[in-house]
């Protein structure tokens, strides 16, 4: 009979089977672990090693080449682009970034809402995630934590971003993990566009690969959002059951193969979901899956997914210690011959602001165009905007644009940065004929520069009446 000890390592949903190119490739680790010598490390090398007498560190280690190693290379010809094994004693800088604090910020780190828009009660640090033996291990804790701007807290935890650093662009994600259960914990493995040139969320789009509810450990999710800006958003989901006695608790492989016109999502190589039906407000499909996209991993506590009344976090979850999100990798797969690209933008889309004013804005695939009820008392009471443009000083970027308004009237041209200093401020008049517009802009200091389209009270505006005002073929870039 088997031990107790090895009964508990052959859980379900464990992977069983790692294929190795000879038996001297165990030889490579400090004890062997292909006791069949079939050239195969699986479940009967364990039943062996334990029937054999090995010892506990040859057990672990079996358990471990198991645990951690797939069956094989996906098929249907993928080839590995980029990875994070989480070697090593420590979180690799160059792949991986930490989102810290409570409160969810634009793009030059304003308040926009607390609790991550999702009434999340945990405030994300730097201290709640660790690496070791090839695992990255994300820390929910519940302890009292106060940040000077954003207040005091009762749960850390943390959350981990590639933005920046790596992002893709179809192709196969990939990641093997487990988590702790207990009732307000939110694990999350997720992807956000590099780029939102959609506008924003979600008409840029968002993919969740697994999304889990600690409360019913015996289920995930897979979803993505789409359509438009919120609150006229929307989305499709399927939920996955894992088998009798199995769970996220255990180790399990979440993963989605993601091609230009259907996303499929899988739990250990099983299928269970797939959607194709997706869109992105006047733009044509199959937006917004034809952008880069950056990984996300992230333990939430409490919130609308998982929290007692859609808020608070349980401290009864809490009572024998701090929780774990386990991840032993992230591999990014590309399809040989079918590998996509992002769909070029013709022009940039813009965001909006809107203060005091009657108007709306709608970003169509090649323009933006301002509907304008009202222009309010304000020069800056209807915008559209390029957010947090990174900028270096001495650098001297382009701005070029073709305009139009149903109405003649003026518009006012910015560039600013966080503290509304202008590098670039220019007036032009618009008419029902299109003209073309080019600027340059000089900045002298490195700075997160805001591009603004002022259409508010300028000029004779006020008595335009509606109106409609189009931005067309906008670019920004930098000059050689």
């Amino acid at each position: 009979m088997l031990s107790r000890k090895l009964l508990a390592l052959l859980l379900p949903g464990a992977v069983y089977a790692a294929v190795i190119p000879s038996p001297a490739a165990a030889a490579d680790s400090s004890v062997p672990m292909d006791f069949t010598g079939d050239g195969i490390v699986n479940a009967f090398d364990l039943v062996c090693a334990a029937q054999s007498g090995a010892d506990t560190a040859q057990l672990q280690q079996i358990q471990d080449f198991l645990l951690r190693r797939p069956c094989s290379q996906p098929d249907n010809g993928y080839t590995l682009k980029w990875s994070d094994e989480f070697d090593g004693d420590q979180l690799d800088m160059n792949k991986w970034s930490y989102e810290l604090g409570n409160w969810k910020l634009d793009a030059n780190g304003n308040y926009i809402t607390g609790g991550w828009g999702n009434n999340e009660q945990q405030f994300y640090t730097d201290k709640n995630s660790s690496v070791s033996g090839g695992v990255l291990t994300i820390a929910a804790r519940h302890e009292n934590w106060s940040d000077p701007v954003q207040g005091s807290y009762e749960y850390t935890s943390a959350r981990l971003s590639t933005q920046h650093k790596f992002s893709t662009c179809g192709g196969r994600i990939e990641v093997r993990a487990r988590c702790d259960s207990g009732k307000s914990l939110w694990p999350a493995i997720w992807m956000l566009p590099e780029d939102s040139v959609y506008g924003g969320w979600a008409a840029s789009g968002e993919i969740d690969i697994m999304e889990g509810w600690g409360s019913t450990p015996d289920k995930i999710c897979g979803t993505i959002h789409f359509g438009d800006v919120w609150p006229n958003n929307t989305y499709l989901t399927n939920d996955f059951t894992f088998s009798d006695g199995d769970s996220t608790e255990n180790w399990h492989t979440y993963s989605i193969e993601w091609d230009k016109n259907e996303m499929r999502w899988f739990v250990d190589d099983k299928l269970y979901s797939t959607q194709s039906d997706w869109y992105s407000v006047n733009h044509a499909y199959p937006a917004p899956f034809d952008q880069n996209f950056y990984v996300i991993l992230n333990l939430a506590v409490g919130g609308q997914f998982d929290g007692i009344d859609g808020i608070y976090a349980d401290p009864a979850t809490f009572a024998a210690g701090e929780k774990h999100f386990d991840i032993d990798y992230v591999r990014v797969f590309d399809k040989s011959g079918a590998a996509l690209t992002p769909t070029p933008q013709t022009s940039l889309s813009l965001d909006s602001y809107i203060e005091g004013a009657a108007a709306s804005l709608a970003n169509k695939d090649g323009c933006s165009v301002m509907h304008i009820d009202n222009v309010g008392s304000l020069e800056y009471g209807a915008m559209g905007l390029l957010l947090a443009r990174e900028v270096h000083a001495g650098e001297t970027w382009n701005l070029s644009f073709d305009a139009a308004s149903t109405a003649d009237r003026d518009m006012i041209v910015t560039a600013e940065d966080s503290a509304y200093n202008r590098y670039l401020d220019k007036t032009v008049s618009l008419t029902s004929q299109p003209q073309h517009f080019s600027f340059d802009v000089t900045f002298a200091a490195d700075m997160s520069a805001d591009v603004k389209f002022q259409l508010g009270n300028i000029g004779n505006a006020a008595s335009a009446g509606v109106h409609d005002v189009t931005l067309s073929n906008i670019k920004w870039t930098k000059n050689n």
